[in-house]
């Protein structure tokens, strides 16, 4: 009995083996295969798709823009060819190939924006070896602690974020500069409207009518 078990549990180890060994051949030959538009005798290389925008709509990616820099190991993106997007320009996004290739290049262009002062970010890579830093003069876990969460920032959300502005970009593809600024205008507009409403609110006394005798000098809604 315990011979024929000991089968049937090495028949199914051998299946799983090779199941999982059969998907990770497909996987290599979808990472390293070039789709140049080439035939091999009768038969034509698929065609691959990628979901795009917020509605995730399968497109094939010979209609999107794709990556055009130099490439290194395993046909990966190059750090200095990589380009940040940005919602408000289209020509920004960049749709690779294969989704260990968007991961990849995703990752390098988040560290590319941490690293470049900017609005956010006035001091660049110094601010943020300061933010590692710090926690150390205190307390050497604190230190390990906060090093460990912002890797896993970087590493999970980074992307994420990437993939949300290129989403973005994607709806707004159509849109001017023009249709850009009327859009924040109505956005400073709608703002400014409702600090009006709250401080018209607060000199009329509905505040206190519905929540009661208190002071409500000073106080912005």
């Amino acid at each position: 009995m315990n011979t024929v078990m000991e089968i049937v549990l090495l028949l199914v180890f051998v299946i799983g083996l090779a199941s999982v060994l059969r998907y990770f051949a497909k996987q290599a030959a979808r990472f390293f295969g070039r789709n140049d538009g080439t035939t091999k005798g009768a038969s034509i290389e698929p065609a691959k798709y990628v979901r795009v925008g917020h509605g995730n709509v399968l497109t094939n990616i010979k209609d999107l823009p794709r990556y055009k820099g130099e490439t290194g190991l395993f046909g990966l993106p190059r750090y200095r060819d990589v380009v940040v997007p940005d919602k408000h320009n289209y020509a920004t996004v960049v749709y690779m190939d294969h989704p260990v290739k968007q991961y990849v290049y995703d990752l390098m262009v988040t560290w590319k924006k941490l690293i470049n002062p900017s609005r956010d970010n006035k001091y660049g890579l110094l601010a943020i070896l300061a933010f590692l830093a710090l926690p150390f003069l205190y307390n050497k876990w604190l230190g390990v602690v906060i090093l460990v969460a912002f890797a896993l920032l970087v590493l999970i959300l980074g992307p994420r974020g990437k993939r949300a502005v290129r989403c973005s970009a994607e709806n707004a593809k159509d849109f001017t500069p023009e249709t850009w600024r009327e859009i924040y205008r109505d956005v400073a507009a709608s703002i400014e409207r409702e600090d009006e409403m709250g401080r018209a609110y607060s000199k009329s006394g509905t505040l206190k009518h519905w929540y009661g005798d208190r002071n409500w000098a000073g106080k912005r809604w």
